[in-house]
């Protein structure tokens, strides 16, 4: 991938990932929504450029892929091929080109969806395939909020790569920077534990790390209060059977659960105090 090929992938990821609701043409998307696409994009090319990588036809970027490495972990954090382009083997092979920034390190990560032809490729890829859940709809009940949670802000961002050494051995790096700098922060830092909380405006819980359950706990509570002050429902994903505190969180708020796609990881498994980010894992 190169700088000219932002916006023919930001596209194909829109039309990949597309819903029944959404905008059918990409170019009328609300301007801070192509904004933050670029800006994840971007950062790639910045920090994880080798990860990069566009699949071409004659008329024009047909798939995408995003693959990040922080310490000894790889992420893969997006893939996504042109409606008109899937079941063609352009898939696996953005997958084997990002798979070349995975070289000597330990663990690699996927957040994968529901789509059989995705699951089939990383668990051909020597992926171990692990079922999560997720779970939306308004706040219909709350705990008491516990003391130790605290807003945060970009000044936590090295207090937060802390905690993620810590919980999934690796940091977020550039990452975490520009998740404190676009969504509502929550932190965690006392004699009880560490960890932090990120949730979006719009009432979704984008990333949990703590030390301990407890503390993933509260913070995850705080999100889901966060959502309820605003009035709009909450959103819980990869949530997996490691992470029965979360499970518990959901049912006791109200939310619906229902089946989500699986994580997969090689060389590892999923931390258990933690709910990872889409993005940046």
């Amino acid at each position: 991938m190169t700088t000219s090929d932002a916006e023919a992938s930001r596209v194909v990821q829109a039309l990949a990932f597309a819903g029944p609701d959404d905008p059918t043409d990409p170019s009328t998307f609300p301007p801070e929504v192509t904004a933050r696409q670029h800006r994840r994009i971007n950062q790639f090319l910045t920090h994880d450029a080798p990860g990069s990588w566009v699949a071409e036809s004659a008329d024009g970027v047909i798939g995408v892929a995003l693959a990040l490495r922080r310490d000894d972990l790889w992420g893969l954090s997006l893939l996504a091929v042109r409606p008109d382009c899937q079941a063609k083997g352009v898939g696996q092979q953005l997958l084997a080109a990002t798979l070349t920034y995975a070289t000597d390190v330990q663990r690699s990560v996927i957040l994968s969806t529901s789509d059989p032809k995705a699951m089939a490729c990383y668990a051909r890829a020597g992926f171990d395939l692990y079922p999560q859940v997720a779970a939306r709809g308004p706040v219909r009940r709350l705990a008491t909020q516990s003391p130790r949670v605290r807003p945060g802000s970009p000044a936590d961002v090295e207090f937060a790569d802390e905690v993620d050494r810590v919980v999934r051995g690796a940091r977020r790096g550039p990452g975490q920077l520009v998740l404190a700098e676009t969504w509502s922060m929550f932190v965690v830092d006392d004699s009880g534990g560490r960890g932090y909380a990120y949730v979006r405006d719009n009432g979704e819980v984008e990333a949990v790390a703590a030390t301990d359950d407890e503390t993933a706990t509260a913070l995850l509570w705080r999100c889901l209060s966060y959502a309820a002050d605003r009035g709009v429902d909450a959103s819980v994903e990869h949530a997996n059977a490691g992470q029965q505190w979360a499970v518990r969180v959901m049912v006791e708020a109200g939310l619906s659960l229902r089946p989500s796609g699986p994580v997969f990881w090689r060389g590892g498994t999923p931390p258990p105090s933690y709910l990872p980010s889409g993005p940046w894992l």
